[in-house]
């Protein structure tokens, strides 16, 4: 399952969809308890122009994008799901699966196929859908509910977060979090300039026959953007979802003093000379979470949160 997934990425870089609007409707309204009327219904554009109504307090929401930390953060709990776990996609990810009710349907993970009967099944009043996976069944999904197509990549998940936020009328909550997020993220970065000392970060998945070296998505967004670590000399320009595919000979011109490692673990690279040479594989200062855990916490609010503590404590204690 791994290994296919910067062909996914890859392909989902090429799905490129201009960013939609959102324009209030008061087609349907209801009588506040100060006899005021409240719009109930809200008109949407979808990126490929589409108008489309939806209820600004949906009951039963299908959240098929990933996005449910996000749907939890503003109030808006969905009836079924996609946000599963990466390397069990049989169990929600770790990050939701206490906040959400036993009955919640599991559709798998969200970059796979998902099951149109299981949707329809939940009876759903809103369906969201990804930007970069199974866009083609959106014209079906129409047919079972009003269905917002997402503007915003799986990688951009304050993006997401915002969108969603603004689409119910849900400002202040997105607010609050990004608030304590960004107050967190600026608590580790005063911690962590001087335990680095300037010292260079290269963040690195691997693959059984190749690498991806990151550069300003996920993980490598958090610890380039946020917390401000130097990047090391060599790393290759990114791809529009934030990394490259390169082989592992080509390491040789990429020598960090310290390595996030997201690794597989059919990866050999123990035997490469190339890799043994680095200075951050000399040294011991590298820093390993799993494939799995890259895609359960580097792209999506609530992963990003617990993220930040595990990763700022494992470099300051020099943790293996």
């Amino acid at each position: 399952m791994f290994k296919r997934i910067p062909v996914w990425i890859a392909l989902c870089c090429m799905l490129t969809l201009a960013a939609c609007g959102t324009t209030q409707t008061t087609s349907e309204v209801a009588s506040s308890s100060e006899g005021t009327a409240q719009a109930t219904t809200k008109l949407i554009s979808n990126p490929n122009g589409e108008e489309i109504t939806i209820p600004l307090n949906p009951e039963r929401i299908v959240d098929l994008s990933g996005s449910t930390e996000e749907l939890l953060i503003i109030g808006k709990t969905p009836v079924a799901t996609m946000s599963a776990d990466y390397g069990n996609p049989e169990e929600l990810t770790p990050t939701i699966k206490e906040q959400l009710s036993a009955d919640t349907v599991n559709l798998g993970w969200y970059g796979f196929p998902f099951s149109i009967e299981a949707i329809a099944g939940a009876n759903p009043d809103l369906i969201i859908l990804g930007k970069d996976f199974n866009m083609d069944q959106y014209e079906t999904l129409s047919k079972i509910s009003p269905t917002i197509a997402l503007p915003y990549s799986y990688y951009d998940w304050r993006e997401r977060l915002t969108f969603l936020a603004d689409t119910f009328g849900e400002e202040s909550k997105k607010d609050e979090y990004l608030a304590k997020y960004d107050a967190k993220s600026a608590e580790w970065k005063q911690k962590l300039e001087a335990a680095v000392n300037g010292e260079s970060f290269a963040v690195i998945e691997t693959y059984p026959n190749n690498l991806v070296i990151y550069s300003n998505k996920g993980a490598a967004e958090m610890l380039y953007g946020e917390w401000g670590l130097k990047r090391t000399e060599g790393i290759p320009d990114p791809e529009g979802w934030g990394g490259k595919q390169i082989a592992l000979e080509a390491l040789a011109s990429v020598n960090p003093d310290r390595l996030l490692l997201m690794e597989n673990s059919e990866n050999k690279m123990v035997d490469s000379k190339v890799w043994n040479n680095m200075n951050a594989v000399k040294n011991g200062k590298i820093y390993k979470i799993s494939n799995v855990d890259n895609y359960n916490y580097s792209y999506t609010a609530m992963g990003r949160m617990e993220l930040m503590d595990r990763l700022g404590t494992m470099i300051l204690e020099g943790q293996k």
